[in-house]
């Protein structure tokens, strides 16, 4: 098994001895081994990891169980605790979804932080072809089932080569003691359907299955490369690089066929969705002005061209505000200031300035990029209005609209910046304590 992972390693040139290794370890069966592998192989490396707080004492104990491995092989270790049901929640995205991201985001941070050469997973055969089949279900290009790179900017997977199997008896022969996660046997997942159900039905067909699958996704791999050389090249010619936006002639997207499989390999790296792809084809013969929006980008037409602009920033970026006396760094410029209300003679005529009642505001504030689905009460209504419909109703332009930022108090919005506060917290005759805030665009 050493040998092999030695090898798998130096056929993709995944890492050197005396690099920066980082290596992702929740304290499982595979990350135990992937460990264990390292310090075999003679590899210098240091450990990640996540405590999501998702199974209360179990998720302590994992944390603990991988403190102590960390000391075990005498290597230095970064723990990192999360809110994942907050996160989620805040995002409306499922807690895998969150987990993931929440994950990524720190390895990359960390990695970049200590300038590290690479973040090892402990991704094996199976998790790979698992992958595959997912993708398949929910509808796929061809890149969605060639597998899990082996490679993926910093991210290696050095135990790609290893089915679960032999992953368990290393671990058995070298007496590895390991956490299990109960949550790997429940089915309400969609990957441990997969796993618990249907790779055992085509295992009574082939019991190699899963090595025949893994050749398979090799094979497609490699022909997706040779696929996408001629995408990359297609897109060269026919997306023009400006200083701000990237033009496409519609008349050249026209002559594309099938032009539907055309769209999603063109439009797919910028972040769009199958089904985005898909309805860019209405964009061709729409008038000027219809538009698709993607996390990082929008396209929308303007005469006989396509435009693509990128978003300024995430949609989840965020800034918190601590207490009406605390310096924080913002995107913008913005003056804080608090006024007892007799300091106040009338209040400004500017959408740059919001006065709150400052004992209805509870500490921190967040800001924030508007979601679709949050709603107000605007200054001077008594009823709810969408975020979205408000902008639609003032005529916001699309480049203002995701330039603003939303200032909010618990899950309350407070302000849409330079445009309306929430009539909930308006300046009244009640209020004692003024919070003023001041918008420098």
């Amino acid at each position: 098994m050493i040998e092999k992972f030695k090898s798998f390693i130096e056929k993709f040139d995944l890492c050197e001895k005396g690099e920066q290794i980082m290596l992702a370890v929740s304290g499982g069966i595979d990350s135990v081994a992937m460990t264990d592998l390292f310090y075999e192989a003679g590899y210098s490396f240091t450990i990640l990891h996540c405590n999501f707080n998702l199974r209360g004492a179990e998720s302590d104990a994992d944390e603990a169980f991988v403190r102590s491995l960390a000391s075990r092989y005498d290597v230095p270790i970064f723990v990192k605790q999360f809110d994942t049901h907050e996160y989620a929640r805040e995002r409306g995205i499922s807690i895998q979804m969150a987990a993931r991201e929440l994950r990524y985001n720190w390895f990359n941070e960390i990695a970049d932080k200590m300038d590290a050469d690479s973040v090892s997973t402990a991704h094996n055969m199976n998790d790979s072809v698992e992958t595959a089949l997912i993708n398949l279900t929910r509808g796929s290009g061809i890149k969605g089932i060639t597998g899990i790179p082996v490679i993926n900017d910093k991210f290696i997977r050095p135990l790609l080569f290893a089915t679960r199997n032999e992953i368990a008896a290393y671990c058995k022969n070298r007496f590895l003691d390991y956490r299990e996660d109960s949550s790997n046997s429940s089915k309400k997942y969609h990957r441990n359907k997969i796993r618990h159900d249907i790779i055992p039905l085509f295992e009574k067909i082939n019991p190699s299955f899963v090595q025949t699958m893994h050749e398979n996704l090799n094979r497609f791999r490699e022909s997706h490369e040779i696929y996408r050389e001629y995408v990359v090249k297609k897109r060269n010619e026919l997306f023009i690089e400006k200083e701000e936006h990237t033009e496409v002639n519609l008349e050249s997207l026209k002559q594309l066929q099938p032009r539907s499989s055309w769209l999603y390999e063109l439009f797919n790296d910028y972040g769009f969705t199958m089904d985005q792809c898909l309805n860019i084809e209405k964009l061709l013969n729409a008038s000027s002005g219809k538009q698709f929006i993607s996390p990082y980008y929008r396209l929308f037409r303007d005469r006989e061209k396509l435009l693509l602009y990128k978003t300024e920033s995430s949609t989840f970026e965020r800034y918190y505000i601590d207490s009406p006396e605390s310096k924080v760094s913002l995107p913008f410029s913005l003056d804080i200031e608090v006024l007892k209300r007799d300091e106040l003679e009338e209040i400004p005529d500017s959408q740059n300035i919001a006065c709150l009642d400052l004992e209805l505001l509870n500490f921190p504030l967040i800001i924030r990029k508007w979601q679709h689905g949050d709603y107000f009460f605007p200054l001077g209504m008594e009823k709810m209005k969408k975020v979205s419909d408000f902008f639609i109703d003032n005529k916001v332009p699309v480049p203002v609209k995701e330039r603003t930022w939303i200032l909010t108090s618990g899950r309350n919005i407070v302000w849409i910046t330079g445009q309306r506060i929430d009539n909930r917290f308006k300046v009244s005759e009640s209020t004692g304590t003024i919070l003023k805030l001041h918008l420098y665009n």
